[in-house]
């Protein structure tokens, strides 16, 4: 990032994507030290243009930026997910999915839902199946609360740069996509990536 900074590229132009806020952290502070010596203290400052951080931060701000119905949606994390799971376990449905006591189906599902966010599955391949049902009313769950999860914010983003409009808004300043850890990605997160490099909507 550094070295492109230092040869011209202007840092509007770059993202680089790491899968921790302390990675990123390491990251900015790095960059911003390697810059400053290359191009000057005075430099700094149109560093705040270049998006450092999280696959997942990317996408819940392209979201906010760009669709207007995820403008007040907030993200759970793990333990608030569990917690909504846990309150709305009755109505939601989740004993019907085989596993007994409260706190097992709570796990399963939320696994469950991780791999179909992972894996790009779209509700409608679940079809009118047990899990199909309760998916379907966790999804409407979350939209009446206003929350996403990490995976749904890389779904949602995905959805996005469908359209033409956004997709242009967004890949337009877009030169250097840098992807730390690339062997680790996901299905869905391969899928943005792909679709953030190429020159078209696809």
């Amino acid at each position: 990032v550094a070295a492109l900074i230092a040869d011209g590229v202007e840092p509007a132009s770059i993202v680089a994507f790491t899968f921790t806020e302390r990675a990123a952290a390491e990251l900015k502070e790095r960059t911003i030290a390697r810059v400053a010596e290359a191009k000057g203290e005075d430099y700094k400052g149109r560093l705040a243009q270049m998006f450092v951080g999280t696959i997942h931060s990317y996408c819940f701000k392209l979201l906010q930026d760009h669709v207007p119905q995820y403008g007040n949606y907030d993200v759970l994390d793990p333990h608030r997910h569990a917690g909504l799971l846990s309150r709305e376990s009755k109505r939601l449905g989740l004993d019907s999915l085989g596993q007994t006591g409260h706190w097992a189906p709570i796990q399963s599902f939320s696994e469950t839902v991780d791999v179909i966010g992972n894996e790009l599955i779209e509700p409608a391949a679940l079809g009118d199946t047990p899990l199909g049902k309760v998916y379907a009313r966790y999804l409407e769950t979350l939209e009446r609360y206003h929350f996403l999860t990490f995976g749904l914010i890389i779904q949602k983003a995905v959805e996005a740069l469908k359209n033409p409009a956004i997709f242009k808004t967004v890949h337009e300043p877009l030169r250097h996509l840098i992807v730390d850890e690339y062997q680790d990605i996901n299905p869905a997160q391969e899928a943005l990536i792909r679709r953030l490099g190429s020159g078209q909507v696809h």
